[in-house]
């Protein structure tokens, strides 16, 4: 009787994982950061989940924001400040600092 219990709790768990995995969720959301330096931004290139929060971080002396029109925007961040988006569908998304143009990133959602 004992394991198949054990079975029933098994196959349970795995409906659960795989219905998360099917809507591009994952059970513990991560959070990433984005370091705002030396006017770029590190990672420039980032790899996230639907749900994970991506927080930009400005790691500089100089005020910047990360921003892809229609999507999102951090705002004007100083030096010390933070700015966060969570994305809530999968794709590749572009970004820059409007401030300083040569700054560009890229999230890519899945």
């Amino acid at each position: 009787m004992r394991a198949g219990g054990i079975a029933v709790v098994c196959v349970a768990a795995l409906g659960a994982a795989v219905r998360s995995a099917r809507d591009g969720m994952h059970a513990n959301p991560v959070r990433h950061e984005v370091q705002m330096r030396a006017i770029s931004f590190t990672p420039a290139e980032l790899a996230v989940a639907v749900g994970d929060t991506v927080e930009w971080r400005n790691a500089d002396i100089v005020r910047h924001n990360a921003v892809r029109v229609d999507l999102f925007e951090t705002g004007d961040l100083r030096p010390g400040e933070h700015g966060t988006w969570v994305p809530s569908d999968t794709g590749t998304f572009t970004y820059r600092c409007t401030i300083h143009t040569r700054m560009r990133g890229k999230i890519v959602v899945r």
